[in-house]
């Protein structure tokens, strides 16, 4: 009864944390595209911006002299269980998991199409300060949707069956982007001994793609996952 107990009070801790604002940033690399305010792009629809800025993290565009660039945002995390009713996600093994659910908007505002190239590998990342603790980093196919992101875990279902299937594969995603469009896509975390308050968000630094992990007050981690890339008008 005792350890029930206590797996419940980290649970809420977590979901609780899960669903704070941060008023932490992401580092900024030196990149090769200048990094603008974001709000300043004709281009961007003020309407949909004031949809969904609520659940927004980082809000980030790499733009180049043209002002023409690459925005990513990534959103804020929410997670602390797998369903509503609090279930907690146990491996194989009967470890104990937290897990955060977080998307990423990528919104191509240049004149060519690019290729956007993620691969979280099936290893774990020793990135946090307490012994034996680890992340691993998944990108599952389920579809985004602008009327998912008031629900629960962003509108996720089936968690426990993905994660049995996926736990020990790499995932992958490879998607072009043609000028004036966008791509949202979902990145889910587990981690291992180390509760708190989670945060993440994918950075571009020249054409390579990282993802910076944190979890307060347990440190963090920036972990190489991709690149993006420019098609010619040849299509290379």
């Amino acid at each position: 009864m005792k350890k029930k107990l206590i797996i419940l009070i980290l649970a809420s801790i977590w979901l609780y944390s899960c669903g704070q604002r941060s008023k932490s940033k992401i580092d900024k690399f030196s990149i090769d595209l200048e990094i603008v305010d974001s709000t300043k792009n004709i281009n961007r629809q003020s309407s949909l911006i004031n949809e969904i800025e609520q659940y927004i993290y980082t809000d980030t565009t790499y733009a180049s002299a043209d002002g023409k660039g690459i925005t990513i945002q990534n959103s804020l995390p929410k997670g602390g269980s797998i369903e509503p009713d609090r279930t907690q996600y146990f491996d194989s093994s009967g470890k104990q998991h937290g897990f955060a659910g977080f998307w990423t908007r990528i919104i191509n505002e240049t004149t060519l199409p690019l290729e956007l190239n993620i691969n979280f590998p099936a290893d774990s990342f020793a990135i946090f300060t307490p012994p034996d603790s680890y992340l691993k980093l998944f990108l599952p196919t389920e579809t985004v949707s602008f009327d998912k992101l008031s629900k629960f875990n962003y509108g996720l279902t089936e968690l426990k069956s993905y994660f049995d299937d996926n736990f020990n594969k790499p995932t992958i995603l490879k998607k072009t982007i043609n000028p004036n469009e966008e791509h949202i896509f979902y990145i889910i975390v587990l981690s291992y001994q180390a509760g708190g308050t989670p945060r993440g968000g994918l950075i571009l630094k020249g054409q390579d793609l990282y993802y910076r992990m944190s979890i307060e007050p347990n440190g963090y981690g920036i972990i190489p996952c991709g690149q993006i890339t420019f098609k010619n008008e040849s299509g290379n």
